[in-house]
């Protein structure tokens, strides 16, 4: 488990725009945009697994993570040197958690600075803070070492930003160039998407989980009715009317309709957001896939098998007690799971993977594989942006490395012992890592499956996303950008979301969606495409 998920997940209301004079930008950058950093196709960053301990369940390029059963006895150093040049190293980065330590009474913020030979001197913003601290830093003029990006729903004018602010990478990272930082030529191609804008590399990206939503089971709930699956959307609704008795306080679903046609989508194999044929972006909303998507939500509601409270906050719990069949997490949130209190004793999970609505297969829709990027500011010359590279390259440190125990876990008989092989946080410790979890805003290690005690569940979960990535698709426009998306798409997504709400639940009529999706459109939908359609055209 790497980044704090629940604080992830608050991360998709920021909404902000970076005021940047002095520049100009237009359009958007893919990995095969025409302006690399010798004006040829951009070569993004060759992929050199880490080459440490040995999984008991391989992992892929394409976005499987490594599986363990035991913590790896003899992690293996993944770092050469100590990256520092002594110098003190600013930044901004997002953090949502308990009070961390300051440095003076933080043994093991001190111990980080020794290792990596720097001095961190980092500011944070939480969920509601973080825009406007970023703006302020920005509109200050005074760019941080550091600068955290959020992701595309997040700060607006991002390229604007990095043509003005940030060093461009594309030098340093791309192609083979990235071999000198061997933890970040771990990342796959997909995670450093998140990064490339215009063509060119504006930062480090922060791995995330491949995995889009998926919906996760109660495993004793659906094994009733004989698992998790079906070969028709009546058969899983008829399980989901199984699985409900009102009068005995069950039900099938999470009141979370937008997810559950989210869920539905894939069945009918739905596009990932947008469709592209021919240069031609079509957007979901558009599409029968998901017209169909929102019918079998209405037929699921009109059954009555999601739990009756749409403001229910406990839904965890409710899954964990078996109250309620299924819910639908991201990705990450997915894998999470076994870290729960319980799991494993008073319950376990299984997981749903879509089948085609007509007896063929349904889609997985993929998500970014990234959590934004970390922007380094230009007012670093070169020998200092190695070094820079070389600190986030020790944070990027994977599982199964010296770097990534030590950063997740400190210094034994301080920060942890160790017990029946496995490492365990000291009280102390468990205060003063917090500090780690700051750090792992500007990046950190991919993601990989560790359930101590649990092999079977790491099995299982493995082998669901082997069979999720054997029905997946990333979104069309990843590496692409659009101004008017980052502005506005989250407001204009909203909006329809809302009627569909109100459809699936009876307050509006089906017929109402096209007139809705034509608002979409002229509010600024088909800006949004338009760009989208340039951005890609400029890849070639």
């Amino acid at each position: 488990m790497n980044l704090n998920r629940r604080s992830f997940l608050g991360l998709a209301g920021l909404t902000a725009a970076v005021a940047v004079t002095g520049c100009s930008t237009s359009g958007g950058g893919t990995a095969g945009s025409k302006a690399g950093a010798a004006g040829g196709p951009l070569k993004m960053p060759t992929y050199v697994p880490f080459a440490g301990p040995t999984p008991d369940l391989p992992g892929n390029a394409q976005g499987l993570d490594p599986g363990f059963l035991k913590f790896p006895a003899s992690p293996v150093k993944s770092v050469k040197a100590v990256p520092g040049d002594g110098s003190t190293i600013t930044g901004l980065t997002y953090y949502d958690g308990p009070i961390v330590p300051q440095m003076s009474g933080n043994a093991f913020w001190q111990e980080v600075n020794k290792r990596l030979g720097v001095t961190f001197n980092l500011d944070t913003g939480n969920d509601e803070g973080y825009p406007t601290k970023f703006n302020t830093i920005v509109a200050g003029g005074e760019i941080k070492d550091f600068m955290w990006v959020a992701p595309n729903q997040g700060l607006t004018k991002i390229a604007q930003l990095a043509e003005a602010k940030f060093v461009d990478l594309t030098p340093f990272v791309s192609g083979d160039a990235v071999k000198e930082y061997p933890n970040l030529a771990n990342f796959q191609e997909m995670t450093w998407q998140a990064a490339v804008m215009n063509g060119k590399i504006w930062g480090v990206p922060v791995p995330y989980s491949f995995f889009g939503q998926v919906y996760a089971g109660n495993k004793k709930s659906w094994d009733s009715v004989d698992g998790f699956t079906a070969k028709t959307p009546d058969e899983l609704i008829e399980k989901f009317k199984q699985l409900t008795d009102a009068k005995a306080g069950r039900w099938a679903l999470e009141p979370a309709y937008v997810n559950a046609v989210a869920q539905f989508n894939q069945i009918f194999r739905g596009v990932n957001t947008w469709k592209l044929e021919g240069g031609k972006l079509t957007h979901m909303f558009e599409t029968q896939e998901y017209v169909s998507a929102i019918e079998m939500a209405i037929k699921a509601f009109q059954a009555g098998v999601f739990y009756p409270d749409p403001k229910i906050t406990d839904i965890a719990s409710k899954v964990a007690q078996g109250t309620v069949a299924a819910q639908v997490l991201s990705g990450a949130g997915w894998v999470g799971v076994p870290n729960q209190p319980g799991y494993g004793t008073a319950w376990e999970m299984t997981t749903f993977i879509p089948f085609g609505h007509d007896g063929g297969k349904g889609v997985h829709n993929l998500a970014r594989g990234s959590v934004g990027f970390t922007g380094i500011s230009n007012k670093n010359d070169e020998k200092k942006t190695k070094m820079l590279l070389k600190v986030l390259d020790y944070l990027a440190a994977p599982f199964g490395s010296e770097e990534w125990f030590f950063l997740n876990y400190g210094v034994a008989g301080t920060q942890h012992k160790m017990e029946k092989g496995a490492p365990v946080k000291t009280k102390e410790g468990e205060t003063q890592l917090a500090f780690s979890n700051q750090l792992k805003f500007m990046t950190q290690s991919p993601e990989f499956l560790y359930y101590p005690g649990m092999d079977e569940t790491t099995k299982a979960i493995h082998t669901a996303q082997q069979q999720l990535l054997e029905i997946s698709q990333p979104s069309p426009i990843l590496g692409h950008y659009s101004e008017t998306n980052i502005d506005k798409g989250q407001s204009l997504t909203s909006k329809v979301y809302e009627y569909i709400e109100d459809a699936v639940t009876g307050r509006r009529p089906l017929t109402d969606f096209k007139s809705v999706v034509e608002e979409w459109k002229s509010g600024g939908g088909d800006k949004i495409r338009k760009e989208f359609e340039e951005s890609i055209a400029k890849a070639g």
